[in-house]
């Protein structure tokens, strides 16, 4: 049963995350969309618990994975609206111990717009590193680049939050979750959360990973459409993902990242550990609003979050092209934040921006329209087609509007 607010010139909107979710499409999930800074979209249903035969509440949330990185990507920025730091700084200059293996005169921005080649760590690395903050910075610190910095991109889909929260953290001497809680959730009231607080454990839905065998019987005669020099490529991408030493495997496989049950990303410590990178907790309420308002100018009731020159600059294109990390895919990035690309959409809109995560959630802001979305569900589906329930609700936002 899907309940919530839909405006009622939206109601395909409603229609179509019901079908989602009676289909069993998305086990459950919440999608909230703002239009000029008002919330016309802020539904939720599903399942949130099979044992439990609990249901998706209005205050259900859940792990977004890498949508958080835009998140952490606004706390950098809005040290730089205040000088604290410039994207073109060495990043030794606030952190000594990066200055080893050739990094000393790496920049800020080479760590936001993922130039900096250090995607991984090629170091073998125990079960559950990610969740030992100190562990992760020390071994960043010692890592040698695994390309020239500045010429080529890669996904750092688990060392992006380190790199930045530890900036932050020299700058400000507060924690990344920390930071935002205090500075931008607590002040707007945002249920976001990047090391979850003990009295939030009860309002978690667990997330289900990918199902496997599902997902090789809808590959099957993609891979058999595939020409064999793509498939070779291919083959040869899923190998090196799997081998911590390659640049795709240091960035997803050291540790090994399993998609089984019981599934890490459910346990107490990775919730409780901040991974600014991919463990945010959130609702989609509280995505569409931090976005509605960098749609609409960077502030709201007073609360200021960044001013109209930082958002403009922040979403102008960084890097763009073959990602060295996930297997070539087209992909393009502003400052910290994710844009569209031949790959991947951002909406309708190719300049919006804002970040995905993994399994589905989005989160991102279009000042050209004044539209935002936020989307979480808690059952992953596979690769870039991952938010195609979000695109699909936000396209007819787009479309109705008009």
């Amino acid at each position: 049963m899907v309940q919530g607010y839909c405006h009622e010139k939206f109601a395909i909107v409603r229609e179509i995350f019901e079908k989602n979710i009676n289909t069993g499409f998305e086990r459950g999930a919440a999608v909230a969309i703002e239009l000029e800074g008002e919330k016309v979209v802020d539904l939720w249903g599903g399942i949130d618990n099979d044992e439990k035969e609990t249901s998706w509440q209005k205050d259900t949330i859940v792990n977004v994975f890498s949508t958080t990185k835009g998140i952490a990507a606004i706390c950098l920025l809005q040290l730089v609206e205040e000088e604290k730091i410039k994207l073109v700084d060495p990043v030794s200059k606030y952190w000594p111990e990066f200055a080893q293996n050739g990094k000393e005169n790496i920049p800020i921005i080479y760590l936001l717009n993922h130039q900096s080649g250090l995607c991984g760590i090629t170091k073998p690395l125990p079960e559950n590193a990610f969740e030992n903050w100190d562990l992760i910075v020390d071994s960043l610190a010692k890592q040698k680049p695994q390309w020239k910095p500045g010429t080529l991109h890669g996904y750092h889909a688990l060392t992006f939050g380190h790199l930045i929260g530890e900036i932050l953290r020299r700058v400000t001497g507060e924690t990344l979750g920390q930071y935002f809680s205090r500075k931008i959730a607590k002040p707007l009231g945002l249920e976001f959360y990047i090391g979850l607080p003990d009295e939030k454990f009860d309002n978690v839905t667990d997330i289900q990973p990918i199902i496997f065998s599902k997902f090789i019987k809808m590959m099957v005669p993609l891979i058999q459409a595939i020409p064999k020099s793509l498939l070779t490529h291919d083959l040869a991408f899923a190998k090196d993902f799997k081998n911590p030493q390659t640049i795709s495997g240091s960035a997803f496989s050291n540790p090994d990242f399993e998609f089984e049950i019981p599934f890490r990303p459910n346990s107490k410590q990775w919730r409780k550990a901040e991974i600014p990178a991919a463990n945010g907790h959130s609702d989609a309420r509280s995505i569409s609003k931090l976005y509605g308002i960098l749609a609409n100018g960077g502030s709201r009731d007073g609360i200021h979050v960044l001013d109209k020159k930082t958002i403009e600059q922040a979403r102008q294109t960084s890097s763009e092209g073959k990602d060295l990390v996930l297997g070539n895919l087209n992909t393009r990035f502003g400052h910290g934040f994710m844009l569209g690309s031949k790959h991947i959409s951002m909406g309708p809109n190719r300049d919006a921006f804002g970040h995905g995560g993994a399994g589905g959630s989005l989160g991102f802001a279009d000042p050209d329209h004044h539209v935002s979305l936020g989307f979480v569900m808690n059952q992953m589906h596979p690769g870039v087609t991952a938010w195609e329930t979000a695109i699909e609700l936000v396209t007819k936002v787009y479309e109705i509007k008009k």
